[in-house]
């Protein structure tokens, strides 16, 4: 169980990482506040509008959690690895879901919905910090130290 643990945590003092990990938990931290009612709908409405969109109430909620307070724990550093691959599913349904708009975002408003661009840009940043760890100045590289 400690090596789970370890492997989980282990991570380099590389200042990258970190820029990486807050950047993206900076990203994804307003999807998050919008689904608890900050600025957006509310979890009453996202539950709904993504019930509506055929997704399970439980796949619902770990959205919610997974991009409120998973963004937090990207912020911050605490379980980098868990929370970029929990952002990095996320992020890969919502790839799939814009795929037909095509590649550049709505700038002249002139499609339907945005492009992937975003998306493969955020994917990119997420894979970095799964692979590589939360960097220097986490929770994660001092919980490691302290093991």
């Amino acid at each position: 169980m400690i090596y789970i643990i370890e492997k989980l945590l282990q991570t380099d003092a590389n200042h990258v990482y970190t820029f990486l990990r807050i950047i993206c938990g900076i990203i994804i931290l307003p999807y998050g506040l919008q689904k608890l009612g900050f600025g957006g709908v509310g979890i009453k409405a996202t539950l709904l509008d993504l019930k509506t969109k055929k997704v399970p109430q439980f796949i619902a909620w770990l959205i919610i959690i997974s991009q409120s307070f998973g963004s937090v724990a990207l912020i911050i550093g605490l379980l980098g690895r868990f929370a970029a691959g929990g952002a990095f599913i996320i992020f890969t349904g919502a790839l799939i879901v814009h795929l037909p708009d095509g590649w550049m975002l709505n700038w002249f408003g002139k499609k339907k919905g945005e492009g992937i661009e975003y998306f493969v840009m955020l994917l990119a940043m997420l894979l970095i910090i799964i692979v590589k760890g939360s960097g220097a100045m986490s929770i994660d590289r001092w919980l490691m130290n302290k093991l």
